[in-house]
């Protein structure tokens, strides 16, 4: 009885057949070279716990890149991951920034490491809003770390007041709002925010997901919150997360791209930008012990 993997397996590599090099000159034959040499690529990258699907996307891709087998592989993954990178703000720009997700990912202690990290640091003033009904302590817990940062605090119980609050901005610098956790279950609450957002479409939605969960529950969490149509994964966990494979696979088939990600729980030396050719050395690296530090752009 062939097992579910080895059928996989089987099917991943009838796939890849086709990529084969015709004869080289002077009659030589490569084809069970390169055959060998697929035959590994698709090993390690199933190893790094890549779907099948995505296995014979990146195989295919790299196959068609001329030159060292383990570079062709990081830059292909490379090119594949969305990447959205925090530009600089200019004096006087508005920016506003919200978190969204389900309870305990992170939003909160992420929201705090952004505010010092891309406002506080760079003399960009800051102004925090917790919206709507957070659990048990989540309020008075923003409270006190806008109030270490200096940053000013606004509660507010629903949405419509945030509105009102928003309207009231002079609109320049950072503005980051934490919403509630919800469950993608709880259609109501996602429903009243979808509608918040809709109306306000200047806001910067980001989702935020626990890197050491499999790609599966956070393409399940991407897909339930696509309703608020968010304009960024953010990361949390990731010095946690056994495998990166799962985290570049839910930026690649949710098509969302990131821009931070959290690496620890120390404010705010914990936050980094997401870099989309390091994330394909560690997860090539992962698999073949190489650095491949020539390989793509740092």
């Amino acid at each position: 009885v062939i097992s579910p993997v080895a059928a996989e397996m089987n099917e991943i590599r009838l796939q890849l057949a086709a990529l084969r090099a015709p004869a080289g000159r002077g009659g030589r034959a490569p084809d069970a070279e390169i055959a060998t040499e697929h035959s590994l690529m698709v090993q390690r990258l199933a190893m790094a716990g890549f779907s099948a699907e995505l296995v014979v996307e990146i195989a295919a891709g790299a196959a068609r890149r001329p030159g060292n087998p383990d570079i062709a592989v990081v830059e292909d993954l490379t090119s594949r991951i969305p990447i959205a990178p925090f530009v600089e703000m200019e004096p006087g720009e508005g920016r506003t920034l919200a978190f969204v997700g389900p309870p305990g990912r992170g939003k909160t202690i992420s929201m705090v490491k952004i505010a010092v990290n891309m406002g506080l640091v760079r003399r960009v003033p800051v102004r925090i809003y917790c919206a709507g009904a957070h659990s048990i302590g989540a309020q008075e817990q923003g409270a006190r770390l806008a109030a270490i940062l200096g940053a000013p605090f606004q509660a507010c119980e629903s949405l419509s007041t945030l509105n009102l609050a928003l309207n009231a901005e002079n609109r320049q610098g950072l503005v980051l709002i934490d919403t509630p956790g919800i469950s993608p279950a709880d259609r109501s609450e996602l429903a009243e925010l979808q509608e918040f957002f809709t109306a306000r479409p200047e806001i910067e939605k980001h989702l935020v997901l626990r890197s050491d969960a499999s790609s599966a529950d956070m393409l399940h969490m991407v897909a339930r919150f696509s309703g608020l149509r968010p304009s960024r994964l953010l990361y949390t966990g990731m010095d946690e997360a056994t495998r990166v494979a799962p985290v570049i696979e839910t930026l690649i088939r949710g098509g969302i791209p990131a821009t931070f990600a959290g690496t620890g729980q120390q404010i705010p030396e914990d936050l980094e930008e997401v870099n989309a050719a390091r994330l394909a050395r560690a997860v090539w690296a992962s698999v073949t012990g190489e650095k491949l530090a020539q390989a793509a752009a740092a």
